[in-house]
């Protein structure tokens, strides 16, 4: 019944994920080498029997190994049997919200480093952020001028991108009003998405807060980010083995619980993804916002 439970969970899963909401990745398989351009060639005006210049692009290239995100539930049997409703329903819903909280604090919070054959590096990891002006429509302006001319600048197509940001930037956003006709500035925005300066938005309470314990906002280009993705969760359910009831495990001996003896069934879900950004630019963000 769990192969059932799995496609149910996966479809939940991704509306509740910022990867899942976000459309045009560049999606790739798992393992295979992409070249990554790292600097393009410009031509020149050439006078007449002179020498044309020769130019020459930097690449180097990436790999997406398979970075995989599981957790473990166990719940004894007798709660499995007799609980209404049903405790499998309960303990989906839990899991979901925390394997899709998990993806998105990993996708987006700058803080989060690559580690070798662990996981990967946010998108906005070592992205230079541009601090926020203030919280006036005219401010706002400014720090959105500022995250497009990071695009233009390293020649990223601004169609197509879309702004991640907290909820309650969103609504706050959706507050502010013009100085001279107290209109609202930018009516299409709401705190569940909507659009910003025509671009779609995704919020998530998971871009809350960076390093600095300040709120930012990312705009960014899925079709300049790889994705490598099985799209699937694989459940699987035990009723036999043996576990270190620790979220924390650790590797070599340790204290194990028997599920059987101790009428335990464990649940565990697992996905397989990974994500780099394919070109330097095509993640901006806004840091220390006010609004």
């Amino acid at each position: 019944e769990y192969q059932n439970m799995a496609s149910e969970f996966i479809e939940l899963l991704r509306p509740s994920t910022i990867v899942g909401r976000i459309q045009n990745f560049r999606r790739v398989p798992f393992n295979i080498r992409m070249p990554k351009q790292t600097a393009g060639v410009s031509a020149g005006w050439v006078g007449e029997g002179t020498p044309k210049p020769v130019q020459a692009p930097a690449f180097t290239s990436v790999t997406l190994g398979e970075f995989k995100v599981s957790v473990i539930v166990a719940f004894t049997d007798e709660l499995l049997r007799f609980s209404n409703p049903s405790a499998e329903a309960v303990v989906r819903q839990d899991m979901i919200a925390g394997v899709s909280e998990f993806l998105d604090r990993q996708f987006i919070l700058p803080s989060v480093a690559a580690v070798a054959s662990v996981n990967p590096a946010s998108i906005t990891n070592g992205v230079t952020a541009t601090n926020s002006s203030g919280s006036t429509a005219a401010q706002v302006e400014t720090d959105v001028k500022a995250a497009f001319a990071n695009f233009t600048n390293a020649n990223i197509p601004i169609n197509g991108a879309v702004w991640i940001m907290h909820p309650t930037t969103a609504l706050a956003l959706s507050m502010i009003r013009t100085a001279v006709s107290q209109e609202l500035a930018f009516p299409g925005i709401l705190p569940t998405g909507g659009t910003f300066f025509g671009l779609p938005v995704i919020t998530s309470t998971s871009a809350a807060t960076d390093t600095n314990q300040e709120r930012f906002i990312v705009l960014c280009q899925p079709s300049e980010i790889f994705l490598a993705d099985d799209g699937q969760i694989t459940l699987d359910v035990s009723r036999e083995a043996s576990l270190q009831m620790n979220d924390a495990p650790a590797a070599g001996a340790q204290s194990l619980v028997s599920l059987w003896q101790n009428n335990l069934v464990a649940l565990r879900a697992e996905r397989y993804i990974n994500w780099s950004v394919r070109r330097t630019g095509a993640v901006a963000v806004i840091d220390d916002v006010g609004y």
